[in-house]
């Protein structure tokens, strides 16, 4: 279910839940772990599911933020379905969801910055809070596909070409979570190192009056999650 590069990002897929939290390596002094962060968050936002259960996701985030003892600083995207086949949950700052539904894009998270390219972010030294993200809740049906994804793929592939990616492997592979997001992290990657490209990240940089070329190097993190009945639940949690 996740496609990934290495790096600060770190993830959980937890039963119903789902969370990516994209770790910022210049929050933490030279020689220390950048991840050490994010990885605090998913290990225990993860716990926190278990024991509060997906409802309290928001709940779980919130708790693990507020004992974390790293230093540091990450995005945090964390989303639940609830027995009513509702999508609910939480974004602070660029990682995000989206749901593709056929050939169309029926829902992404909105974003949160300050100004350009300064996400809102949790963090040792930050002001950024969990009260402070944005709750979103969209009304899932059998069939759709759920994107979890930090910003290195919303930075170099637009939601319309995410779509078609997810169908194009679908007609290949079949519905396996595994491919959509191997595929999706990819073209991430390959599109990150075009300089020919206007990607949605150059795009924004423009709006902004701010120079940039091409794709944006980062890390992907990638989890695809198929809308069925009776999908095997997983419990997983970054290294």
């Amino acid at each position: 279910m996740v496609g990934k590069t290495r790096g600060e990002d770190a993830f959980f897929i937890e039963g119903n839940s789902l969370g990516v939290f994209d770790g910022v390596n210049s929050a933490v002094p030279e020689g220390m772990d950048a991840k050490a962060f994010s990885q605090f968050l998913a290990v225990n936002t993860s716990a926190g599911v278990r024991d509060l259960g997906i409802e309290k996701i928001n709940v779980a985030l919130n708790n693990a933020a507020e004992v974390n003892p790293e230093q540091g600083a990450s995005t945090a995207c964390v989303v639940a379905m609830d027995r009513l086949g509702r999508l609910m949950g939480i974004n602070l700052g660029d990682s995000g969801a989206l749901v593709a539904r056929g050939d169309k894009a029926a829902y992404k998270s909105p974003d949160q910055s300050h100004f350009f390219n300064c996400p809102y972010q949790l963090g040792s030294a930050s002001d950024d809070t969990v009260a402070m993200g944005k709750n979103f809740r969209f009304q899932l049906e059998e069939g759709d596909w759920v994107i979890l994804a930090s910003d290195g793929l919303w930075d170099n592939v637009y939601p319309a070409e995410i779509v078609r990616l997810i169908n194009e492997t679908v007609e290949t592979n079949g519905e396996d979570p595994n491919s959509v997001a191997n595929t999706l992290a990819q073209m991430a990657i390959e599109k990150s190192t075009l300089e020919a490209y206007t990607s949605p990240f150059a795009a924004e940089a423009k709006k902004n009056n701010v120079e940039h070329r091409g794709g944006k190097l980062d890390d992907v993190t990638v989890i695809a999650s198929y809308v069925t009945r009776g999908a095997p639940q997983y419990s997983i949690v970054s290294a």
